[in-house]
């Protein structure tokens, strides 16, 4: 089934728990936070019911299918996928981050290999899950980590993190916090698991399964919603990308056993992430998400420097270069992601994982960087203007705005305000910093990304010209010094291919 924006919306009025501080949100289609988030997550819907390039004919039903759902077995595959990713996050020019394509992706790629499970009545509940999102084409989040400074398992210590405190015929049952549960307030479904390693005491924590967020228990805690103190589309243009983190809170909720996933096993729990193509498939959307935000980004910085009158000068032309350079840089590393697709059991493909967690790396250290020169072109300017829009409602503060703008023309200056408002929500508002602070920590943190790259980079293969110069310039080379004539190893390192 493909749903509609309309069906979407009218399937959040289901007597949710969400709070917001200490209130409870009674509709969360209607409350300013989060209005103009789900218009923004039902446009979505709407693109993929338009667009049959967006959709897939499933084997097993026989039905048109978002392409969300599309488990990869070639290239071409994983090029259908790109087009998802790339629709959708034209929608909110790439500042949507956890849009419905991310987490599905990961379900996606569990129901590619759902024995890592270690259970068969658990790979089925897994598969048959998968069945349910795909054929009811759902927007699920994901909450995959304890509360910072929680401990997990049978620690003595703060004892907050979700664990499992009962078990009997009809499910498990769990009590505590999870984190972070990005669109907690506008999602169908909740994913549940481990996204970072368990140690082998960590049993009580070991759980994966799945809720519906309207679950009896479940408490959705959003944090502050950025979008509900907006003043205008003018002076917050970017509200309606406010995706709302939450924390999750289960208050002894039971889990029927046909949505649990693993139980009592810490490598599992985690394995289901990245012993399945879950991990990979999820960050293929980040990258094709993150493309699109510094492309809109950086057109969006060009076109203000056009209407300040600075894109002529020299060294402004070279600071946009290296930019638009970096932009392309990360174009090719999505390109080459799906260049050589990596074979997974099962007959499944997904991206390149050394190509794929070298542009986390590069994602989490460049964009930082990207931003503040962002920051730094805009200087001052967004200090220079009025307070908001209703200066131009009154003839005098009008007048003055005109002046400040050196015009008498108020649709150019207007222009002008309209450009130096969107480049301050992108890259200096209290949601600019929010969205800088998300993709230093999109993959997780730095030291368990380039820990991926360390572990899936081809370093036999790099090595091999080392020791074959080793070999050739050693004692038992020929008395002059020159191997005997052939190709030096080392170039499908560099074009990234596998043996």
């Amino acid at each position: 089934m493909l749903r509609s924006g309309d069906d979407y919306l009218a399937s959040l009025r289901d007597g949710r728990q969400v709070y917001v501080g200490g209130q409870i949100v009674e509709d969360v289609t209607c409350h300013p936070g989060f209005a103009g988030a789900a218009r923004t997550v039902a446009r979505l819907f709407d693109v993929t019911a338009s667009d049959p390039s967006l959709r897939y004919i499933e084997p097993e039903t026989g039905e048109q299918t978002n392409v969300n759902f599309l488990r990869p077995r070639s290239g071409d595959d994983l090029a259908t996928r790109r087009r998802l990713h790339v629709a959708w996050a034209g929608v909110s020019n790439g500042l949507f981050g956890r849009s419905p394509d991310h987490v599905a992706a990961m379900v996606t790629g569990m129901a590619c290999r759902p024995e890592v499970t270690g259970s068969e009545r658990f790979s089925e509940n897994l598969v048959n899950y998968w069945r349910y999102i795909r054929d009811n084409d759902l927007y699920l989040s994901f909450a995959v980590l304890p509360p910072a400074g929680s401990k997990s398992g049978k620690s003595t210590g703060v004892q907050n993190a979700m664990r499992v405190v009962g078990t009997d015929r009809d499910g498990v049952t769990v009590r505590g916090f999870k984190m972070l549960a990005t669109g907690g307030p506008l999602c169908d479904e909740i994913l549940v698991g481990n996204a970072q390693p368990l140690r082998p005491s960590d049993v009580a924590v070991a759980v994966s399964f799945a809720i519906p967020a309207n679950h009896p228990g479940v408490r959705i805690l959003a944090r502050k919603p950025y979008a509900a103190h907006a003043v205008s589309r003018i002076d917050d243009p970017l509200a309606d990308f406010d995706e709302a983190d939450s924390a999750i809170y289960f208050d002894n909720v039971q889990i029927p056993w046909e949505r649990v996933f693993v139980l009592d096993d810490p490598q599992a729990s985690y394995g289901l992430f990245v012993e399945t193509p879950a991990h990979t498939l999820g960050n293929a959307q980040a990258h094709i998400r993150l493309l699109v935000k510094m492309r809109f980004i950086l057109a969006a910085a060009k076109r203000l420097g056009d209407a300040l009158d600075f894109t002529g000068n020299p060294a402004v032309q070279g600071v946009f270069g290296g930019l638009a350079a970096r932009v392309k840089m990360l174009e090719a590393a999505v390109v080459a992601q799906e260049a050589h697709p990596e074979s997974w059991p099962n007959g499944y493909v997904s991206q390149d994982r050394q190509f794929m967690y070298a542009t986390s790396n590069w994602s989490m250290e460049y964009f930082p960087e990207f931003a503040n020169e962002m920051r730094k072109l805009l200087a001052s300017h967004a200090f220079q203007q009025p307070a908001d829009v209703s200066a131009f409602e009154d003839d005098y503060t009008k007048s003055l705005f005109l002046e400040l703008n050196r015009t008498e023309d108020f649709e150019s200056a207007m222009g002008r305000y309209r450009l130096i408002r969107l480049m301050w929500d992108l890259v200096g508002s209290e949601l600019a910093s929010r969205n800088n602070q998300y993709e230093l920590f999109y993959a997780g943190p730095p030291h368990v990304t380039r820990t991926r790259v360390w572990d899936y980079f081809d370093w036999r293969a790099a090595e091999a010209p080392v020791q074959e110069f080793l070999t050739r310039t050693g004692p038992a080379s020929s008395p002059d010094g020159v191997a005997p004539a052939r190709a030096l190893g080392g170039g499908d390192a560099i074009l990234g291919d596998r043996t």
